[in-house]
């Protein structure tokens, strides 16, 4: 897959990253560089993908209400009326919003405060519950309507679906979706860090280390605990999803795609029609819905075109899924590294792109891919 070299080897900084393409029946998929100093890169290494996480949980609590579970416009004040975690947090710091406001980032909580002690506690506690996040809420609520992009909301409506669902997420998506797609993936903390996971590089001094850029699980903070079981508390239902490129692009094609199997047509058709708040999260302009987005794309000949998806990247990882309305495919494309805060290469002096500076190198690898197949 040369649009993921192309873009791989421009970099100085730079590990391992893999990719997948998914259409119908179809997969290609590809790895380059390193897991850790002495293990390649493989197809079937398990990543984080960070906020890409977020697909999930959409699609779950919005099959849910197709279900008659509860409704969008219901409030988490009546959903979790019984749930004595919930109701023993400090309701001054949450405000009483509906479902959809939680999916829409529209709920005007706070962001969870991650780099705390208590924080760092939290993530290294046995007994940690999800609930026990929003201990943690920063501030006061701000007018809700206005789109503010929180953790604290993932987990929020993520309690919904577990006091709904009856299961902890990770037996719901195993129900829901992985099984009956026959995915693999998983969510953190609910499961064991499996033993192929790579390490992740950034620069270090983001998590209190020395600066230069190296293996955060070498920073003093981490080296006697399970890293991605650590992170898996601070991330849970926002971003705790563990899984590999040929797993996530099939699963956004089974998502978004008119022929996809994971939702029902209703479902997918809300979720489509959701997108209405911009963002400038991780890689410039998203238009943002119910916990996915939508970009838009310049093709090589200057054609527009939409993706839907979900970026994510953070703790040393980047995540990016693109499904392609019009060529009825889905990218996936995972690093262990947080190069999607890098300026990408078709970005820069003499790319195709020099008028879009914002663009990720997960945007660059995407739009060599969709050039290639429309071109056929």
């Amino acid at each position: 897959m040369t649009a993921l070299s192309n873009e791989f080897e421009a970099f100085d900084k730079k590990m391992g990253w893999s990719a997948a393409v998914y259409q119908n029946g179809m997969l290609w998929s590809d790895a380059i560089g390193l897991a850790n100093e002495s293990t390649p890169m493989t197809t079937s290494t398990p990543m984080a993908i960070m906020s890409t996480s977020k697909t999930f949980l959409s699609a779950l609590i919005l099959s849910q209400v197709d279900d008659g579970l509860y409704a969008l416009d219901d409030l988490i004040s009546v959903l979790l009326a019984d749930h004595s975690d919930y109701q023993s947090a400090d309701k001054s710091l949450i405000p009483d919003a509906t479902v959809e406001q939680l999916l829409r980032m529209a709920s005007g909580v706070q962001e969870v405060s991650k780099n705390s002690i208590e924080a760092y506690l939290q993530s290294l506690d046995p007994n940690w519950k999800p609930s026990d996040a929003l201990t943690l809420v920063s501030g006061p609520p701000i007018p809700p309507g206005t789109h503010n992009y929180t953790t604290t909301s993932s987990f929020l409506v993520g309690l919904v679906a577990e006091h709904k669902g009856g299961d902890n997420l990770h037996a719901l998506y195993q129900s829901k979706f992985f099984e009956p797609l026959s995915l693999n993936a998983g969510l953190l903390p609910h499961i064991q860090t499996p033993a192929n996971m790579p390490s992740t590089y950034a620069d270090l001094a983001a998590y209190g280390g020395d600066p230069g850029w190296g293996n955060v699980q070498d920073v003093v903070f981490y080296r006697d605990l399970d890293y991605w079981e650590a992170e898996g508390r601070r991330s849970w239902a926002a971003a705790g999803m563990i899984s590999t490129p040929e797993s996530i692009a099939r699963w956004g094609y089974e998502l978004f795609s008119p022929n996809g199997s994971a939702v029902s047509a209703n479902v997918r058709q809300q979720l489509i029609g959701s997108f209405r708040d911009p963002t400038q999260k991780a890689g410039g302009p998203w238009l943002y819905g119910m916990h996915i987005a939508m970009k838009e794309q310049r093709l090589s000949d200057g054609t527009i075109i939409e993706t839907y998806g979900h970026p994510g990247g953070g703790s040393g990882a980047t995540s990016a899924l693109f499904y392609v309305p019009l060529l009825d495919l889905a990218i996936a494309l995972q690093a262990n590294t947080e190069d999607i805060f890098q300026r990408a290469t078709c970005a820069g002096r003499g790319g195709l792109y020099t008028d879009e500076p914002w663009l990720s190198p997960s945007d660059c690898v995407a739009r060599e891919i969709i050039n290639a197949v429309n071109d056929q």
